[in-house]
């Protein structure tokens, strides 16, 4: 039998400060932008996460270079969202659209926005959207994530603080 989550309380503030309540998120509000350059590294972190070793992400393709697996664009749109709004929970929805490989050593412009946000079995939740551009102001990628805030119900009360739950945005 799974174990029910039996907390009483939400936590208020944790090692990066106040988290962010459900009301202060509003529709249409912009996540803080971000540059972003793939590494050659990062590639081959991905290819490790996954275990998936295709020879375009290891040694060429058909683009003149290797190219990151499209599930790379998963990280900087959350780390956009945490920087923005001091939030946890899990992610309910996630799709994406890739436009163009993503290269090594290129810079990506990735914005974003709260698009809708409800309330739904005693669970907050917002939609947040995310596009990555490249220098040419070409479309990389396009993503549509669903955050529900807290596996806690709304109802309970947020009070106390705490430690986070070991995530820390990365600095790019």
């Amino acid at each position: 039998m799974a174990n029910k989550n039996t907390a009483k309380v939400r936590l208020a503030v944790d090692s990066f400060g106040k988290r962010a309540e459900f009301d202060d998120i509003k529709v249409g509000a912009p996540l803080e932008p971000m540059e972003w350059v793939v590494t050659d590294e990062d590639i081959e972190k991905q290819c490790r996460i996954d275990e998936d070793y295709n020879e375009c992400y290891l040694l060429d393709s058909a683009y003149g270079t290797r190219v990151a697996p499209p599930q790379i664009q998963y990280r900087p749109p959350r780390w956009m969202l945490t920087r923005t709004f001091n939030v946890r929970g899990v992610f309910y929805k996630w799709e994406f659209e890739s436009f163009k490989a993503i290269k090594p050593g290129k810079k990506i412009m990735i914005t974003g926005k709260i698009v809708n946000k409800w309330i739904k079995n005693d669970r907050e939740y917002i939609e947040f959207e995310a596009v990555g551009h490249d220098e040419t102001r070409e479309k990389v990628f396009f993503t549509r994530r669903t955050h529900v805030l807290d596996m806690v119900g709304r109802t309970a009360p947020r009070e106390g603080s705490g430690i986070d739950s070991g995530h820390k945005p990365e600095k790019i």
